[in-house]
């Protein structure tokens, strides 16, 4: 049998990975076997045997080529943020994110197959260390925040872009894969700038807030006759 080139096994373990990938997504990872795969891909089982050995194999292998694909676009897209935890960077990075969200549906869907099947085995990589390499990305304005003294006491802004990363993330996902509809009963652009000015302003007012007084009743005193009286 003549030896395949590196493009030819390239293409026959693009067409194998993408017919599991839909079987797993449709059926899900433990009802799919590997003669539907075979099937599905149009070869024979042994030759399916021949480029991976099990089917966590060919999942394995499709994550991580598209966590490849992920990575550069996040990179890409913290490239075009400059100031992260300004109002217009928040803005500009909610709607990159609505976009990567939006494109890359098939790799989401997986992210929940491994979440169910294998306990996130595959995507824990992804989100291992988010905020200590967010704050390295992005230490530069986030050293200047903290130079020109505008944030909070006790804020760090890293853990602060995670959050926001992460709200926004959340958020897409939610509308994108479980049909949320509007779930925060706004449109998508609404959504993210209430969420970008919660962000960049904070919930509660600070600043000369004291909470409002309680009142109390007047404390009840004994008449010369031993009856209570209430003190005026």
């Amino acid at each position: 049998m003549p030896k395949l080139s590196d493009q030819a096994v390239e293409r026959k373990q693009g067409r194998i990975e993408d017919a599991a990938k839909q079987l797993f997504i449709r059926q899900g990872f433990h009802a799919t076997s590997m003669r539907n795969i075979a099937a599905h891909a149009h070869t024979s089982l042994g030759n399916l045997y021949n480029y991976y050995p099990t089917k966590e194999a060919i999942l394995g292998s499709i994550i991580s080529k598209y966590q490849r694909v992920i990575d550069d676009r996040l990179r890409s897209m913290f490239d075009e943020i400059q100031d992260p935890l300004s109002p217009d960077g928040l803005t500009m990075f909610a709607g990159l994110v609505k976009q990567m969200v939006n494109e890359h549906h098939d790799f989401w869907l997986l992210m929940y197959i491994d979440v169910l099947e294998f306990e996130n085995r595959h995507f824990r990589k992804m989100f291992e260390n988010l905020t200590k390499k967010l704050r390295r990305r992005f230490a530069k304005s986030f050293d200047e925040l903290k130079r020109k003294g505008v944030l909070h006491e006790g804020v760090d802004p890293a853990i602060g872009f995670t959050a926001a990363y992460m709200q926004f993330f959340n958020y897409f996902i939610v509308e994108k894969l479980f049909g949320g509809n509007r779930h925060y009963g706004i449109s998508d652009e609404q959504v993210i700038s209430r969420l970008t000015d919660i962000y960049a302003r904070g919930l509660l007012r600070t600043t000369n807030h004291r909470p409002p007084k309680k009142t109390t009743r007047p404390a009840a005193r004994t008449s010369p006759s031993g009856r209570k009286r209430t003190s005026r």
